[in-house]
């Protein structure tokens, strides 16, 4: 599908080509911001690598077809009010109107630039002669900024806090307004990639690949600058700039991580599959129990997850005894001394003490994790079990380690169903344990 131009006279058309604001007449969408244009949805996502074409598609061209009441798909309300916003206010300068607004909006337009600083060149708010106003904001103000006010629109370019979503959200319900987010999702956010997976009806997410800005596919950068962009950066962050998609970065333990390849909807169950069972012990920590099994190809498929806080070891006992459901666990390894692995073994769960190198157990993982000659990975996990999910994106080594030696570990924040998972493979791999099958 392609969007066609805005609906804007002869004479108009001729004005803003030959003016700023001349983008607005001449724009040709890519694919994947042709569909972004196209959907109706009240959350539209659209992640894409640099020089993707996302933020000229969300921020020029959609909110300025709005704002201007010439949306081929959104009917703008009257006296709308819009909000525009990225990450600081140098941004809001120089990308998000020097780049973009500027080049979109005709200035017969615009009636009045109200300044945040206008020797910086940086607006507070744009009004419209249709008597729509855009206004600019930075997150680096605070949620408290984003509080109080009922919006039509909201367009947001980069990752934002969680906070700010949350009051955006809460800006919108009064006029049922619109939402959009543009971003390169370089930083790790749980919450965002928690709201991307779980495929809410409200919403609608499309991926802009740089390859397809490729002059030789149709867009309009050289596939020379495109190939010494990609040249330029580090293997474990081009899923994200080029694709959009979620990866794994500098300072990440697990970088090749990645829900396309290792999170899946089905598990291939078979008799002559030994199951394990791995537990992180934990009371104000969450207390984690996984179920796993090996299979002929030496494949690990992690299929269940029990992880709550707080609650005595009979309750998880009982937890982990009622879900397991009469699979052939060969083995239930735990983290634990030998007085709680005692009270476990009272509650009817006997359990094997865990081998708990930290470095040598993440290596065992980082090998499962490893895409094979058949184009397959030998870990795979479940979809219903989010924590371990969630805990891979944001399982890090301390900031500003890009590489690690032997006394290097991880920050121990939020990894207790890695460790879990990191006990089960290890203890299982490190001799062969288990390794033949019946």
């Amino acid at each position: 599908m392609t969007v066609s131009p805005p609906s804007i006279s002869e004479s108009q058309a001729i004005q803003a080509v030959q003016t700023l604001g001349r983008r607005i007449s001449i724009y040709r969408p890519l694919k994947a911001a042709s569909a972004y244009h196209q959907s109706n949805a009240k959350y539209r996502f659209i992640f894409g690598g640099n020089r993707s074409g996302k933020s000229e598609a969300a921020i020029g061209y959609d909110a300025s077809t709005f704002a201007l009441g010439i949306h081929d798909n959104r009917k703008t309300p009257q006296y709308a009010t819009i909000w525009i916003a990225t990450e600081t206010w140098d941004m809001v300068g120089k990308i998000i109107w020097e780049e973009k607004l500027r080049d979109y909006l005709p200035p017969f337009q615009i009636a009045q630039i109200v300044w945040h600083n206008k020797q910086r060149g940086i607006p507070n708010e744009i009004r419209l002669k249709n008597g729509n106003v855009i206004e600019l904001k930075a997150y680096e103000q605070g949620y408290e900024k984003f509080q109080g006010r009922a919006i039509d629109a909201a367009y947001c370019d980069e990752q934002m806090p969680q906070n700010i979503f949350t009051e955006i959200q809460a800006r919108l319900m009064d006029r049922n307004g619109y939402f959009s987010l543009s971003a390169t999702p370089i930083k790790p956010q749980r919450w965002l990639e928690d709201r991307i997976a779980t495929a809410h009806k409200t919403d609608f997410v499309q991926y802009a690949n740089l390859e397809d800005n490729r002059k030789s596919r149709g867009g309009y950068l050289d596939d020379s600058e495109i190939d010494g962009l990609i040249a330029e950066w580090p293997e474990e962050t081009r899923v994200t700039r080029v694709d959009g998609h979620f990866g794994s970065y500098q300072g990440a333990v697990y970088k090749t991580f990645n829900r396309n390849d290792h999170v899946v909807d089905r598990i291939p169950f078979e008799k002559s599959h030994y199951h394990y069972r791995s537990i992180d012990f934990g009371f104000n920590n969450p207390f984690v129990c996984l179920w796993g099994f090996m299979d002929s190809d030496r494949c690990w498929w992690i299929y269940k997850e029990h992880f709550k806080a707080q609650e005595l070891l009979a309750f998880h006992a009982s937890k982990i005894i009622n879900n397991t459901n009469g699979y052939n666990i060969k083995t239930t390894y735990s983290d634990h001394d030998a007085q709680g692995r005692a009270e476990l073994r009272s509650l009817g769960i006997n359990t094997r003490a865990a081998r708990k190198e930290v470095n040598e157990g993440i290596e065992k993982v980082q090998q499962a994790l490893k895409v094979q000659e058949n184009g397959e990975p030998r870990l795979r996990i479940h979809s219903s079990c989010k924590n371990l999910i969630r805990e891979f994106a944001g399982y890090r080594y301390p900031e500003g380690t890009d590489t690690r030696d032997a006394k290097d570990e991880p920050m121990k924040l939020d990894d207790h169903t890695l460790d879990a998972l990191r006990y089960m493979i290890y203890t299982t791999e490190r001799k062969g344990v288990g390794l033949s099958f019946g």
